[in-house]
C-alpha cells in the first residue's frame, strides 16, 4: 500500500488482495490519514486483484468515517475485478469513480 498526501487529500494506492488479513492496514492507514486531516481519501484500485466482503466493509467504512468529517470517498482507476464486485453489491453508484488522480484530486475541491 502506497499513501501519498496532498494537503488534506489523501491517495491509497491499494495492491494485491484486499481481504480480511489485510483489512486491519487499510482501516488503520484510513483512520490515521483521518486523524491527521486527510478528509478526502482517494482509493486507487487498478492494481487491487481481489476484494472480499471484508474489503468492501472497510472501504465502506472509510467512507462512513470520511462523510462524518465533511469529506468523501473517491475510487480511481478500478480493476476490472473491483468494478464487477462493486457493482453486484450495489456501491458502484455510491462512490464517484475517476481513471486520473488529477480528476479525483479536483473533485475534492484540490
Amino acid at each position: 500500500m502506497d499513501i501519498r498526501e496532498r494537503g488534506n487529500i489523501c491517495t491509497i494506492k491499494l495492491k494485491g488482495r484486499l481481504v480480511r488479513e489485510a483489512v486491519d492496514q487499510f482501516a488503520t492507514a484510513c483512520q490515521s490519514e483521518l486523524a491527521n486531516g486527510c478528509i478526502f481519501l482517494i482509493l486507487d484500485l487498478e492494481d487491487s486483484s481481489y476484494i472480499d466482503s471484508s474489503g468492501i466493509g472497510a472501504i465502506v467504512n472509510a467512507l462512513k468515517s470520511s462523510n462524518k468529517l465533511g469529506g468523501s470517498v473517491k475510487l480511481l482507476k478500478l480493476s476490472a475485478f473491483a468494478t464487477k464486485i462493486l457493482k453486484m453489491c450495489g456501491l458502484l453508484g455510491v462512490f464517484s469513480v475517476y481513471q486520473s488522480e488529477e480528476e479525483a484530486i479536483t473533485a475534492c475541491g484540490g
